[in-house]
C-alpha cells in the first residue's frame, strides 16, 4: 500500500514510517521539518505545510491511505485561535485534497483530550467534554471528518485517540518526570495513587499497524492505552529504579502544593515565562487521567513491550544522550 504519513519526521513520525517500511508499505512523508538522512533513505520526503493545498496534494499524489499526526499542541503559548487554525482547519484542507484526489482512505490522530477530566475511565462510547483548547481543537476536527465520511459511504476512516505518549527522543510530560526525578527536582505531589493511562510509542505505532486492516466504510473509533493500567506512584516507582538515585519517597499535600503553583502563577503572568510549576499542573499531576482501550484489544491487537520496559528504554535513552546537555 502507498501510504502519506503528515507529521512524519516528528516523534511518533519516525517510528510510524519505520515500521511501515518493515511491513513492506511505500511510504511517503510530509512534514514542515526536513527529515534526517536515515528518515530520507526510509521514504519519500517532502518539506512542507499542512495547511498548504498545494503541499498535500503534491506529496499524496497516488496514495491509498493517508495518516496524519500533525497537530498543535501545548498547555503554554498558543492561543485558542492557534490551536483551531492547525488541527480543526487544517483537518478540513487535507480532506479536501483527499477529495480532489480520490483518496477514500484516512488514520486521524485525535486525542484523550477529547473526554475532557472524567471520573470514570473513557471509553470510545462516552460523550467526549473537552475541557481546554486543545480537546475542543481536535474534537472539531473529529467532526470535520466525520461531516467528510457522511458525504460519501464508501470513506473508510480510523480515529485514534492516543493518551499521554513517551519514548526516546520524546520531550513531552514523561521526558520531564525522568529529567526532574534524575536531576532531585521532583516534587511528589498528593497520595499518588491516581491512575495515569500511558503509551509506550512502539505500542502505539503497532496499534496504527494493526489498525490499517481494520479500516472499512464509516467512522471508527479507539483509544490508546498500554495495559495493565499505572498509578502515578507506580511510574515514579519504575523510573525511579532506573535512575542513580531512586525515587523520591516524600509526598506533598495537594492543598499545599496547589498554594505554591498559585504563587508561580503569579510569576507567569509577571514575567510571560512557562514555568515548570504552575497550580493547574499540580492538579492535574495528582488526577487520574484513566483511558482504557478494550476495544481495540477485542478486535485481536496485542501489546508487544510492556509498559516497564518502555520506561526502561526511554531512560536508558535519557541517561545516554540528555544527561549532559
Amino acid at each position: 500500500m502507498k501510504i502519506l504519513v503528515i507529521g512524519s519526521t516528528g516523534f511518533i513520525g519516525q517510528f510510524l514510517v519505520k515500521k511501515l517500511v518493515e511491513k513492506k508499505h511505500e511510504v511517503i512523508g510530509l512534514d514542515i521539518n526536513p527529515g534526517s538522512e536515515n528518515l530520507s533513505m526510509l521514504c519519500t520526503c517532502f518539506v512542507g505545510d499542512m495547511l498548504s493545498s498545494e503541499d498535500i496534494l503534491k506529496a499524496a499524489q497516488g496514495v491509498d491511505l493517508i495518516i496524519t499526526l500533525a497537530a498543535k499542541h501545548h498547555d503554554f503559548g498558543v492561543t485558542r485561535e492557534e490551536f483551531f487554525k492547525v488541527n480543526e482547519t487544517g483537518t478540513q484542507i487535507l480532506l479536501d485534497c483527499a477529495t480532489k484526489l480520490g483518496v477514500k482512505n484516512l488514520i486521524f490522530y485525535s486525542t484523550v483530550a477529547v473526554y475532557g477530566t472524567q471520573k470514570d475511565p473513557s471509553t470510545e462510547s462516552m460523550p467526549p467534554e473537552p475541557d481546554n483548547n486543545y480537546g475542543e481543537s481536535k474534537l472539531a476536527a473529529e467532526k470535520v471528518i466525520q461531516k467528510w465520511t457522511d458525504e460519501d459511504k464508501s470513506r473508510c476512516v480510523i480515529i485514534i485517540r492516543p493518551t499521554v505518549i513517551f519514548g526516546p527522543n520524546n520531550y513531552a510530560n514523561v521526558y520531564n518526570l525522568i529529567d526532574k526525578i534524575y536531576k532531585k527536582k521532583f516534587i511528589f505531589v498528593g497520595k499518588g495513587d491516581n491512575i495515569k493511562s500511558v503509551a509506550y510509542v512502539e505500542n502505539l505505532v503497532d496499534a496504527n499497524i494493526f489498525l490499517i486492516d481494520k479500516l472499512k466504510p464509516g467512522v471508527q473509533i479507539f483509544n490508546y492505552s498500554d495495559e495493565p493500567q499505572m498509578t502515578i506512584a507506580q511510574i515514579v516507582e519504575v523510573i525511579g529504579t532506573h535512575l542513580p538515585y531512586g525515587a523520591p519517597k516524600i509526598k506533598l499535600p495537594l492543598f499545599l502544593a496547589v498554594s505554591l503553583g498559585s504563587i508561580f502563577d503569579l510569576l507567569t503572568k509577571i514575567t510571560g515565562r512557562n514555568l515548570p510549576i504552575t497550580a493547574a499542573r499540580m492538579k492535574k499531576f495528582a488526577t487520574a487521567t484513566h483511558h482504557t482501550s478494550k476495544k481495540i484489544r477485542e478486535q485481536g491487537f496485542i501489546q508487544n513491550i510492556k509498559t516497564t520496559e518502555g520506561f526502561r528504554r526511554m531512560i536508558d535513552w535519557y541517561l545516554a544522550n540528555e544527561v549532559n546537555k
